[in-house]
């Protein structure tokens, strides 16, 4: 039987292939349905009208608190054997591949990299991480109906990674999204 963190890293490469994946088909959907690409970022920044931009601060904990959810469900899917899990990543992929492509059609790619990058290093990294943590948890549920794992324990040890390393990611995340990428992408528009 494989190791646990031979299992991780599989489960890792799954959904970072099945993220960046749904990315890339987002992204050509765009270009090919460039009006439904325009809904999809509608209804995206419809969904980001609540956010107090007035308030670093605030906003920085309202992007934190937003990205725990994401990542909570992503994490806590598990439970379904990875369904809810698989569902919520590739739609989230094919969501930001949209995104992708609308920003593409309207700014240089240096701008874009200047938006998405800084902060998106550590967001995506979390979202990656908390799926890989939520298949992981399927999997031990699945071993222990066949005997084969105490799903208790195993469930216990993946919430503690999750809670050492995604939310540590997830704050970083904020801040950098908060802070430094506005200054970022104010820089990269003023060179340009």
């Amino acid at each position: 039987m494989m190791s646990d963190r031979r299992m991780y890293l599989i489960a890792l490469a799954v959904v970072a292939a099945l993220f960046f994946g749904t990315c890339c088909y987002g992204y050509v959907s765009s270009i090919s349905e460039p009006d439904a690409a325009d809904d999809i970022v509608g209804t995206f920044q419809s969904s980001t009208t609540e956010l107090d931009t007035e308030a670093p601060a605030l906003l920085s904990w309202q992007i934190f608190f937003n990205n725990v959810k994401v990542c909570l469900i992503l994490f806590i899917g598990g439970v379904t054997f990875g369904a809810v899990t698989l569902f919520v990543l590739v739609s989230n992929g094919y969501v930001i591949g949209n995104i992708s492509g609308v920003m593409l059609r309207g700014y240089d790619l240096s701008v874009f990299a200047a938006t998405i990058v800084p902060h998106g290093i550590f967001e995506i990294a979390a979202m990656l991480m908390a799926s890989a943590l939520g298949l992981q948890m399927g999997r031990s549920l699945y071993l222990d109906a066949q005997g084969r794992d105490n799903a208790g324990t195993t469930c216990l040890w993946y919430g503690t990674r999750f809670l050492l390393v995604v939310l540590p990611l997830l704050v970083v995340a904020a801040l950098v999204e908060t802070f430094a990428t506005p200054v970022i992408s104010g820089m990269v528009l003023d060179w340009l």
